[in-house]
């Protein structure tokens, strides 16, 4: 019966193959060592298990029907080796060489970790190795949460001999990022309008991604004015509008402005607000030296602290609020230096131009003490009306500082010594209010009167007697003893209580001059009269004036 069956299969029922053939099979027999395969030759195909396709596991069924490659013929023994993943290879090879050599992209799925080092990549079948520092910033490195997962990947090494094969999902990235930023610079034009997002605000400017790329709007191209850094107007994740101005593909650079999405404002801005035009505008900021109103959108004009009030405001703060509304006059326009100039006072009546008639010569005002200087001090009459209160205007006494008299806050009853409307000018006194001291003393006393008194300060020249609590008098060294002495200290000490002969009277210097040598009454002559005892006042009026 054999050799019938032998008759019938004959060199021309059985296939001829050669080594590197790549054929179909179907599964016979699967063993330990090896596995059968019905390839179609005189006697089966041998498949080691370590020859199946990688990532198959040794995962194969009887009758299952699968691809491999000749790999070894043995002549003498009639046998045939093949693999299944040489087959695979060289099938899955030629493909990803073209990616490799084009730069295409291919797509892998992550099989298993290979400690330390990064993972192994089912690359259409074939096993590739993934290192860990070219995973990519945006996948985990976490094998649970990685594993099975398709990823896109560059080929970056690739030897066909070897079998080796290396991916990157790093570079895949970076070439993403690369056309990106082609595609983006091939459509920038400098003018163009293009929405953005914004990425980041530092102390020099807005980065803002406009495509995958991001352009910086620099500080000075935020606006048509200057604002302080950083610029809180703007938050990260924003959407924004921005004018290209500026690039260059080579350095990789875009420069962008916001403010260049509208006209310049300050361009004719001296022809929109000529000088003494009232305008209307709004409170923006405050600092020591004055106050910025908006009049429109990125134009700011300073209100200096001195244009603010016709009083005098020691802080802006004093006189306005942020966000108040306020109406303005303009005092000066820079269009080059983008500065415009304004004034709050001006756009209110000049309380000055009326106080001809509120304070004139000789009325009696009432008024606060404002500051005090060495010359005397400052009075408020009313909100920008401050007069001068002389120090020789403040007592009929001799005072030598202000602070004598008054202190700042003080309220004062005053009168109008002059009133001057074009030099901004009036000059009050205290004194005139009250009865001249110095009048009630002539008027009492005369040459020759003796008077009592203590000696209230003593110099090397003489000391001072105080004769009425308004007036004092100087007793000269020559005039203290009969005797001769050096100093008064000799005979006289503060506080001493005296009598002394009034010798001097100049009632242009209201001074006074005592003599405590002699105090007895002098006997004077009146021509035509005989002898008469006559105060000295009267002998000098007699004369033609006093001593």
């Amino acid at each position: 019966m054999a050799e019938k069956m032998e008759e019938f299969v004959t060199d021309s029922d059985v296939h001829t193959y050669t080594r590197g053939d790549i054929i179909t099979g179907k599964v016979l027999q699967i063993g330990e060592q090896a596995i059968s395969v019905d390839i179609g030759y005189k006697t089966e195909g041998i498949l080691r298990p370590s020859e199946l396709a990688p990532f198959r596991n040794g995962k194969i069924e009887e009758g299952e029907e699968l691809e491999v490659l000749v790999t070894y013929i043995d002549e003498e023994e009639g046998t045939v080796y093949v693999s299944e993943k040489q087959a695979l290879f060289e099938r899955v090879i030629s493909q990803l060489e073209e990616a490799y050599q084009k730069g295409l992209p291919v797509k892998g799925r992550v099989e298993a970790e290979v400690p330390g080092a990064g993972y192994h990549v089912n690359l259409s079948g074939l096993r590739a190795f993934l290192p860990g520092s070219h995973l990519g910033p945006d996948l985990p490195g976490d094998i649970n949460k990685l594993r099975g997962r398709e990823v896109d990947l560059l080929i970056i090494e690739l030897d066909r001999w070897e079998k080796n094969l290396v991916v990157s999902h790093k570079r895949y990235l970076e070439k993403l990022e690369e056309e990106r930023k082609e595609r983006l610079f091939a459509s920038l034009e400098v003018g163009q309008v293009r929405e953005g997002v914004v990425k980041s605000v530092v102390d020099f400017g807005i980065f803002v991604d406009i495509g995958g790329f991001e352009g910086l709007v620099h500080r000075s191209e935020i606006t048509w004015k200057d604002i302080p850094f950083p610029a809180h107007n703007y938050k990260p994740g924003q959407k924004i509008q921005v004018r290209v101005i500026g690039f260059d593909r080579e350095k990789e650079r875009i420069s962008l402005s916001i403010k260049r999405l509208r006209p310049n404002p300050w361009e004719g801005l001296a022809a929109r607000y000529p000088v003494g035009k009232r305008v209307k505008g709004k409170v923006v900021s405050i600092t020591d030296f004055g106050a910025f109103v908006e009049l429109e959108q990125d134009v700011e004009g300073l209100v200096h602290i001195s244009e603010l009030s016709w009083g005098f405001p020691e802080d802006p703060r004093q006189v306005v609020s942020l966000g108040q509304e306020v109406e303005v006059v303009v005092l000066g326009v820079d269009e080059k230096s983008h500065r415009i100039s304004l004034s709050l006072k001006r756009a209110q009546p000049d309380p000055w131009e009326t106080i001809d008639k509120k304070y004139p010569q000789g009325a009696i005002v009432h008024g606060r003490v404002t500051k005090l200087a060495e010359f005397g001090a400052f009075v408020e009459l009313e909100e920008g009306v401050e007069a001068l209160l002389h120090i020789s205007e403040m007592s009929w006494e001799r005072i030598k500082r202000p602070e004598e008299v008054l202190k700042v806050g003080d309220e004062i009853e005053a009168k109008v010594l002059k009133s001057d409307r074009v030099k901004r000018k009036i000059r009050l006194s205290l004194k005139e209010l009250k009865e001249d001291p110095w009048h009630k003393f002539l008027e009492e006393y005369s040459l020759n009167s003796i008077v009592r008194g203590k000696i209230i300060e003593i110099k090397d020249f003489g000391a001072f007697m105080q004769i009425t609590p308004d007036v004092t008098g100087l007793i000269h060294v020559s005039e203290i003893s009969d005797e001769r002495i050096s100093t008064p200290h000799e005979v006289l000490h503060v506080g001493d209580e005296v009598e002394a002969r009034i010798i001097g009277i100049n009632e242009e210097k209201r001074q006074v001059r005592l003599s405590m040598r002699n105090l007895e009454p002098v006997e004077l002559y009146k021509e035509g009269q005989g002898h008469e005892a006559l105060t000295m006042r009267e002998h000098l009026r007699s004369k033609g004036g006093l001593a």
